[in-house]
């Protein structure tokens, strides 16, 4: 149902709904909602609830009807949700009589049949028709008669149709006021998704699809138990922390994972082939398929209830209440089969090129860091814009940091999809990789997308592939050194 003087502006949107993170889209869905159950008289039944896929919350849907009450107070919302349960009630036992008529348990009542009086009334007026039926069997039926039957015929359903209007122009006018009361308490989509294209003549429209949300499935007890658990914030109010307790403890948590990596990096030695668990498999494939392993395994028991807590606290990046350990272990977590896809794909054709690269030691370190730096740089980037309903999970940081150092260290290579060579450079396609990032952060983000931990993987993976070929050069460079020494002392000799 409109919302009276048009929708509302993205400013209007913040102020009613107290700078919360509400869109334009959703804070005017919410006050067409609202503004329809207090016009229809559905507030009694519904009040405040949405169905659980909208993610309206309460909290939500009560400054919107606060809102709507303030444009037009002047409304007896007890005679309209009276009129409501009434049209309800009959609607509901319409459907129960129909409900037993189709499975044969109930019977209309025949109608009556005429009493003594009735019936010689009824006699009466067949002889004035034209004497009693004897007499109509012997004369037949006149001419008259019959185009005055036929004449009476149709102006009955003349009123018939008439009345029929009237029905459906009354239905109409209480659905432009009201709304239709099948549509399940004002829950419908906005008509901002039936547009579909513009052209000279005007706006070209289609009907949406078809659209249900069918009745929320209720756990168990047990398990509702583990969801409220799992909820480390229990009101929708952010905690009252400063900038520097959200991201200095992060901080401090990535310094000593940069360094462990380092570590790594320096002194990891390969086990001999017969102390390796999967001997016959190249040590890049089999780094590839433990790390696989680990992933899958955190996929899996993401589904288990007791984890639940766990994995909101060390497995998720939530930049309201954010603990320090998240930003590495929410490189560990993916909600759905098709995030986790995504993420293996890449790893597997650019992480194979780079362990052979480095080895099992440097590439783990690559991995790691990029996915902490990664989660850090979108721990920082919302914490600073006051995104504090968003969170943040998955393994991007850690696979763009892998091919970031990938193309770097082979910057002249190409690039191989499914044993297809693509005709780029490696670090064409990273440059273009990263570049789409930047565009799609600054001018069209991406709902459900990482940009900032996407970026500060990339940067992550790009520096140590920098500080590698540095340290190659190094390398190559005392080599001639040493040959140029040894060869003047042969010289000399």
């Amino acid at each position: 149902m409109p919302i009276p003087a048009g929708e509302r502006s993205q400013a209007d949107i913040n102020e009613i709904f107290d700078a919360e993170d509400v869109d334009v889209d959703t804070g005017n869905y919410i006050l067409s909602v609202m503004h329809w159950r207090r016009m229809s008289g559905a507030l009694i039944d519904t009040g405040l609830d949405f169905p659980r896929e909208s993610g309206v919350s309460r909290a939500q849907a009560l400054r919107g009807l606060l809102y709507v009450r303030s444009l037009i107070p002047d409304v007896d919302e007890a005679a309209l949700g009276a009129l409501w349960a009434e049209e309800e009630s009959k609607k509901a036992a319409k459907e129960i009589q129909d409900r037993a008529v189709k499975l044969g348990i109930y019977k209309p009542l025949p109608e009556e049949e005429a009493s003594g009086e009735e019936q010689e009334y009824i006699e009466e007026a067949e002889e004035e028709k034209q004497g009693t039926e004897y007499g109509r069997e012997k004369s037949g039926r006149s001419v008259f008669q019959t185009v005055r039957e036929a004449n009476e015929a149709r102006a009955k359903r003349e009123q018939a149709e008439k009345v029929a209007a009237e029905l459906r122009e009354e239905t109409a006018a209480i659905h432009r006021t009201r709304g239709p009361l099948e549509l399940g308490a004002g829950v419908q989509p906005t008509a901002n998704h039936l547009v579909v294209a513009r052209d000279d003549q005007g706006v070209a429209i289609h009907q949406p699809t078809k659209k249900a949300w069918l009745q929320p499935y209720e756990r168990k007890a047990w398990v509702k138990q583990y969801e409220e658990d799992a909820q480390i914030l229990k009101t929708e109010k952010a905690p009252e922390l400063s900038t520097s307790r959200r991201l200095v403890p992060p901080f401090l948590f990535l310094l000593a994972i940069l360094a462990g990596c380092f570590y790594l990096h320096e002194n990891y030695t390969p086990p001999p082939k017969s102390a390796r668990l999967m001997p016959d498999s190249p040590p890049s494939a089999a780094t590839l398929w433990a790390l696989t392993g680990v992933l899958v395994a955190g996929f899996v028991l993401n589904r288990v209830p007791p984890l639940w807590r766990t994995y909101s606290k060390y497995l998720t990046i939530v930049p309201a209440y954010p603990w320090a350990v998240s930003i590495l272990g929410a490189g560990f977590r993916h909600d759905t089969l098709r995030h986790l896809v995504v993420n293996l794909v890449p790893l597997w054709l650019f992480g194979l090129l780079l362990h052979e690269d480095v080895g099992r030691g440097t590439f783990l370190a690559i991995y790691l860091a990029s996915g902490t730096v990664g989660g850090y740089a979108s721990l920082a980037t919302n914490v600073l814009r006051k995104n504090w309903a968003s969170y943040i999970f998955g393994s991007s940081g850690a696979v763009f940091g892998v091919v970031a150092a990938s193309c770097l260290l082979r910057p002249n290579g190409t690039v191989k999809v499914a044993g297809y060579e693509v005709p780029i450079s490696a670090w064409v396609f990273l440059a273009f990789a990263a570049t789409a990032e930047v565009v799609s952060a600054r001018f069209m983000p991406m709902k459900g997308v990482d940009h900032p931990g996407h970026l500060g993987g990339i940067a992550a993976g790009a520096a140590m592939a920098m500080y590698l070929r540095m340290k190659a050069r190094e390398r190559e460079e005392l080599k001639q050194d040493v040959k140029i020494e040894d060869g003047e002392e042969i010289v000399g000799s």
